[in-house]
């Protein structure tokens, strides 16, 4: 597979399309999703939730097969995941999961980032370090926003299960950094 985003990357970036074009489109597209599901299109928000969460990964593709990787860009990159990542929660909100569930989804997701970049600003290596990093919670809450189109009550479990998930997941970094500023 890695040798598949290679490609992929390396085909994009012959186009000559700077790597924070990606991004900011996929921030774009995450910001106009809770706008589509605010006036009941779900489906349409689904869809651009999803290629939003594509050029997420294509703008990380592109900055590295073509050796653009810049401090601006990964700024940009950190910055519109948080955007990106409130406006899914919202979206949840919108096709009717209770705000509380999502507000604690919320909460519990920029605090997994917050932990990473702390931690990392401190000269430890979080990555791989969690139960569901961002990658996995985008997916889930795609996944879950197709689940709340058509049964509400399994979405708001499959929620509650993310906040769990999520929650462990700050857990497991907080020990991880503390245990590691302790023993240094």
């Amino acid at each position: 597979m890695g040798r598949l985003y290679y490609v992929v990357g390396l085909l994009l970036s012959r186009f000559g399309v700077h790597p924070n074009y990606f991004t900011v489109v996929g921030l774009l597209l995450a910001l106009f999703a809770p706008v589509a599901a605010y006036f009941g299109f779900g489906f349409v928000a689904i869809v651009l939730m999803s290629l939003s969460a594509l050029f997420d990964v294509l703008d990380g593709l592109v900055a590295r097969v073509s050796g653009l990787v810049s401090r601006v860009g990964a700024f940009l990159d950190s910055f519109s995941d948080r955007v990106s990542d409130a406006s899914y929660i919202l979206v949840l909100g919108l096709l009717g999961v209770d705000f509380r569930l999502c507000y604690m989804l919320l909460a519990l997701s920029f605090l997994v980032s917050y932990a990473r970049a702390r931690g990392e600003g401190l000269g430890l290596v979080l990555k791989g370090v969690g139960l569901v990093e961002r990658q996995e919670r985008v997916l889930a809450l795609i996944v879950i926003s197709i689940v709340a189109l058509y049964n509400l009550w399994l979405a708001t479990i499959m929620v509650v299960g993310l906040v769990i998930l999520t929650f462990i997941t700050v857990a497991q970094r907080v020990m991880v950094i503390v245990n590691s500023l302790k023993s240094s």
